[in-house]
């Protein structure tokens, strides 16, 4: 078996059935298994995996995770991953049907320890009145341009929806670190990038390529400003708890840098919002109010240290 592809899903059944039959399609694939991990869903995620599990031109296995989180969730799937590499996706991926025909060109053709192609976003409605560019990344975008690249250096970090690692490999790094990534509703990330911080700190073959694209199909709250603010304030903890993975200096067993980027981002936040307050521009979703938050989640955090 050269590609495991493991797609983890919680409470999200009808986006998960079209993305299985985005991976069904590719039938010019061989050598790849498929691995659903359902994170304890409650909604009828297990009727849809159900119905594809005799479907599939490849073998296709399913399993149950109920410890909440997704790196619980994919460390499930990296267990009983029988390939080469594991292929991450996600149940709100949009997938071409040469998805994977095309990682496995890249892999017999670079022997890349990890690889990895770019993410759209999928707008099936106006972007909302609040949107910025400075958002996509919260949106899941990635794009590195058309031509590949060596990634050698910490500046062009992959996302789960879309990359590709050497089974061995990440299993010799012991997985996902539970404390990092989504769980339930609580929209942590940053065990993707602990990973990656380790790649590139080991030398390991890195490798970008455009020609696998994946499509990120927005949920309806998505679109809500709500949303964009959670999403801002979630990531608070990622940092902290990132800074605190990677063993960045400490007092007190709390890691200095997220505080210090707290402390010296928050005047500057609290001023541009005043700047815009008296432009008669400020609102709940402007990129100072939303650094703001994260700011004051950053410190709470450091004093509690969460």
């Amino acid at each position: 078996m050269l590609i495991s592809v493991i797609l983890c899903t919680y409470n999200n059944a009808d986006s998960l059935k079209k993305t299985l039959i985005g991976l069904m399609q590719n039938v010019d694939a061989s050598l790849c298994e498929v691995i659903v991990v359902d994170n304890n869903s409650s909604d009828h995620t297990a009727a849809v995996l159900n119905e594809f599990a005799d479907r599939f031109p490849f073998p296709f296995l399913h399993l149950f995770q109920p410890e909440q989180g997704l790196s619980h969730a994919r460390n499930t799937g990296l267990a009983a991953a029988t390939g080469e590499y594991v292929l991450f996706t996600d149940d709100d991926a949009e997938i071409t049907d040469t998805w994977l025909s095309r990682y496995q060109s890249e892999i017999q053709s670079h022997e890349p320890d990890c690889l990895f192609s770019r993410i759209d976003v999928i707008w099936d409605q106006p972007k909302p009145a609040w949107f910025r560019p400075e958002y996509l990344p919260f949106f899941v975008y990635l794009n590195y341009g058309d031509d590949p690249l060596m990634i050698s250096d910490i500046h062009h970090e992959f996302f789960g929806k879309n990359f590709c690692v050497r089974t061995a490999l990440l299993r010799q790094m012991g997985g996902f670190d539970p404390a990092l990534g989504r769980c339930g509703d609580r929209l942590v990330a940053g065990e993707e990038t602990l990973i990656y911080r380790k790649l590139v700190a080991q030398k390991r073959t890195i490798r970008y390529f455009p020609d696998a694209p994946v499509g990120h199909r927005l949920k309806a709250r998505e679109y809500q400003s709500d949303n964009i603010r959670k999403l801002f304030v979630d990531s608070a903890y990622t940092g902290f708890r990132l800074a605190k993975a990677l063993g960045h200096r400490s007092f007190a067993g709390r890691p200095l840098y997220p505080l210090k980027e707290a402390m010296m981002g928050l005047p500057v936040s609290l001023w541009q919002r005043l700047c815009l307050a008296g432009q008669h521009k400020a609102d709940g979703f402007s990129l100072p109010y939303l650094k703001t938050l994260k700011h004051l989640k950053t410190c709470e955090l450091w004093l509690k240290n969460l």
